[in-house]
């Protein structure tokens, strides 16, 4: 009972509030439902075939863009090298699924690409090979353009952290730089390499918008029409229990497959990687191929977007649409003050008490980012039409449901970034502030608080971020006749308003972009 103190007990009972979706979803996977011998008999293979295929073609294309420019920018100084550490991440602002309306509008048959190069070729569409853009492997490279920051951002800190020690041992063997790359980089980098390419075969499995898009049928858009189409609640949570069971397998083969490997320079022989300047043809091919991923992941994209922004936004932006900005912003800023302030309450029970409690219930409070947006949004509805009933509370369909989806899925993201900040804050400290009788109070304030402000700031624009981007949890769990731009922007598209669903787009876009460039600069210093 030692441990029962108040900091635990909130933590205990966040932990199983926050668990109690998770659970209803898990508890669906041996009941017996209604449609459920159809759905094996017509399209569930098809749902497992699709999202194995879409997680291996994800895997490879950002493993490969995501660490060849990790790689490039961290050993080397050419050309725009200094403009691409910020450029290389600018993908992350833009939400998957508006990537993929833009390369929808370009490159489909009637698409304005498509339409010039006909043109300009003076041929019909079947005198030439056309590359359906909306197709699984569409949405397949769409989203691998967008994904790789994931490789890139866990890559390149890697590599920043290895010591020039290694280079040099392996430069004094005579190897060449493309030796040093396959022989020594890669296999020392395999850990962040797999632990990036996990994070964006989760995220690319998990997404609906490109697939309800591109007409691709996955887990998650067969829970939305098994929910809506059929009707059957009771079918959507099987079939959300067998996805949310599949992110958990790849969680645990991540982990076990990095379980004995460990590869750390020692640390008081460490020396920072000097870069290599590069000149002639090796410079321009290093240009070259961090600007590839830069133009197809945010430069293409967001040029469309702008164009069809300039046609569409004085009609587009009126009242309405400013009652739907001030909607997610309000949304976005409160609920990132909201998840910060109670990671912090499970990180600091854990650096103050030292328990194995305290730490364990922490850890399984960050399963919910594992756990898709549309998983998380059936589990809570099913956990407060129990609430309903027993209660007699009407939380169903109100901004408590969608907050509360928020808390369950983000929660983890500010978790792991106090745990990095904390790791960094001497124990010592605290222990020193008990020997001169500091209250546990004044030492937070006086001590703890000024070392951790920049992990508060940064999990704030993180988490606001993540908010304003994410689809299908706001879709399901939202009021009557409350929408967030990422939700207008998808009901736009759905009618067939493409310009229109532009600018709604691109104030997501412009905000995660300064929230990205922010980010940016904080990881340069």
């Amino acid at each position: 009972m030692k441990y029962l103190n108040k900091l635990t007990i909130s933590s205990v009972f966040l932990t199983l509030l926050i668990s109690m979706p998770a659970l209803f979803i898990l508890s669906n996977i041996f009941v017996s439902t209604p449609n459920w011998t159809h759905l094996v008999d017509t399209v569930l293979w098809g749902y497992i075939f699709n999202s194995l295929y879409i997680m291996v073609g994800v895997a490879v294309l950002t493993s490969i863009m995501g660490f060849s420019t990790a790689y490039i920018t961290s050993l080397f100084t050419f050309s725009g090298s200094n403009f691409f550490h910020y450029a290389l991440i600018l993908p992350f602002a833009i939400p998957t699924y508006i990537v993929s309306y833009a390369y929808g509008g370009m490159f489909d048959i009637t698409g304005s690409v498509t339409t010039f190069i006909l043109d300009l070729l003076g041929k019909n569409l079947g005198e030439v090979y056309f590359f359906d853009i909306m197709s699984i492997e569409g949405a397949i490279l769409v989203m691998s353009f967008v994904l790789y920051p994931y490789v890139y951002l866990i890559s390149k800190t890697y590599l920043n952290s290895e010591s020039s020690s290694i280079v040099d041992a392996a430069k004094t063997m005579g190897l060449t730089n493309f030796q040093i790359f396959y022989k020594v980089i890669i296999p020392i980098s395999r850990p962040a390499i797999v632990a990036g390419v996990i994070l964006a075969v989760m995220e690319a499995v998990s997404d609906f918008g490109v697939m309800d898009y591109y007409g691709v049928s996955t887990f998650v858009t067969g829970i939305f029409r098994t929910w809506f189409g059929m009707g059957s609640v009771e079918d959507a949570s099987k079939l959300a229990s067998m996805l949310m069971l599949f992110i958990f397998l790849l969680i645990f083969l991540e982990r076990y497959q990095r379980k004995n490997t460990r590869y750390r320079s020692a640390g008081k022989d460490f020396k920072p990687i000097k870069k290599e300047k590069l000149t002639g043809y090796k410079n321009i091919l290093a240009f070259i191929l961090c600007f590839i991923p830069f133009f197809l992941g945010f430069l293409l994209p967001f040029s469309q977007m702008s164009y069809w922004f300039y046609l569409s936004y004085k009609s587009t932006i009126n009242e309405d649409f400013l009652t739907i900005f001030y909607q997610t912003l309000s949304l976005g800023i409160g609920t990132s003050v909201l998840i910060t302030f109670l990671a912090f309450v499970f990180t600091y029970n854990v650096r103050v008490h030292k328990s194995k409690l305290a730490d364990y219930i922490t850890q399984i409070s960050k399963l919910g980012y594992s756990i898709p947006g549309s998983v998380i949004a059936v589990g809570i509805l099913s956990f407060f039409l129990i609430i309903n009933k027993a209660f007699d509370i009407l939380l169903v369909g109100s901004i408590v449901a969608v907050i509360f989806g928020y808390v369950v899925r983000f929660l983890a993201i500010s978790i792991n970034n106090y745990e990095s900040g904390f790791a960094k804050i001497p124990q010592t400290y605290d222990d020193a502030c008990k020997t001169m009788d500091i209250s546990s109070f004044a030492t937070f304030f006086k001590v703890i608080f000024p070392l951790i402000k920049n992990s508060i700031v940064v999990s704030l624009i993180i988490i606001f971020i993540e908010v304003i981007k994410e689809l299908p949890l706001t879709m399901i769990l939202r009021p009557f006749n409350f929408d967030t731009l990422a939700v207008f922007s998808h009901e736009l598209v759905g009618q067939a308003q493409i310009f229109e669903s532009s600018v709604p787009a691109m104030f997501i876009v412009i905000l995660g972009i300064i929230s990205v460039l922010i980010l940016a600069k904080k990881m340069k210093n």
